[in-house]
């Protein structure tokens, strides 16, 4: 049945809008006022928030890369310093200070050292000009480590030891001997003028007469001299070897004594 209301607006009665339509808009308006807040926050308050962070990182990662780099070079330096120091130790101590060894070595012939006396004078001493231990060739790399070992000289002596008789030669030889290298046989090790050396060369004494002595040793006193020379070799030395290219040149080492 169809109801007609003939009642003016005015006299209606008023109705609402359905609850379900209402409270679908409600939502609705809420919904897109709450995505607006987050979008807003996110992209004006928790991104710049972000920004400010990772600038903040970004500055404390340069700074520590830049602490790190510098620590590397002051570890870089150091090492090399130490390498330094270790090359002139090894150096120092490949290196014979002849200056010592001939003082040693007099110390010996002038009787200062030993209980016996020897009546010993000079004709020539010859010490020969090392190479350089240890030392860093031109063009060397940090990976080669070979060395090569080579030979450092030999210190040559001749002189005279005076005696009373020819048949004391071959005792005075062998004691002087002794005194230069130390007795193996008592002691087990070398005197300290004969550490710095491998070998030295058979004793040989040769008496000299008053037919084959020589104008200037006419008058020698005693009258019983004999000659000697002595060659003793001096202990290898290890050098780097250059390595093997264009970089190899210049690997000639330098005398150094």
């Amino acid at each position: 049945m169809i109801q007609i209301n003939l009642l003016p607006p005015e006299h209606r009665p008023r109705t609402g809008t359905p609850v379900a339509r209402f409270a679908a808009i409600v939502v609705g308006v809420v919904m897109v006022l709450a995505s607006g807040g987050v979008f807003a926050y996110t992209r004006f308050i928790a991104l710049a928030n972000a920004h400010d962070i990772r600038l903040v990182k970004e500055n404390e990662v340069r700074a520590k890369e830049a602490l790190r780099d510098h620590s590397l070079r002051l570890a870089a330096e150091l090492d090399g310093f130490e390498k330094r120091r270790e090359a002139i130790q090894k150096i120092t101590r490949a290196r014979t200070l002849w200056s010592r060894k001939l003082d040693q070595f007099f110390d010996i012939v002038t009787s200062q050292t030993t209980k016996e006396t020897f009546h010993v004078w000079l004709d020539s001493v010859e010490a020969p000009s090392q190479l350089a231990a240890g030392r860093r060739l031109p063009g060397r790399t940090a990976g080669a480590r070979a060395k090569a070992v080579v030979p450092a000289g030999e210190l040559k002596l001749s002189g005279f030891l005076a005696m009373e008789s020819d048949a004391e030669a071959p005792a005075l030889l062998s004691s002087f001997h002794k005194a230069l290298t130390g007795d193996p046989e008592n002691t087990g090790r070398p005197t300290e003028f004969f550490a710095d050396f491998m070998s030295i060369n058979n004793p040989n004494i040769e008496m000299l007469r008053e037919t084959n002595r020589r104008p200037n040793e006419a008058e020698l006193v005693p009258p019983r001299v004999g000659a000697f020379n002595y060659e003793l070799k001096l202990h290898p030395l290890e050098v780097p070897k250059a390595p093997a290219g264009k970089g190899a040149r210049g690997s000639t080492p330098a005398a150094g004594r």
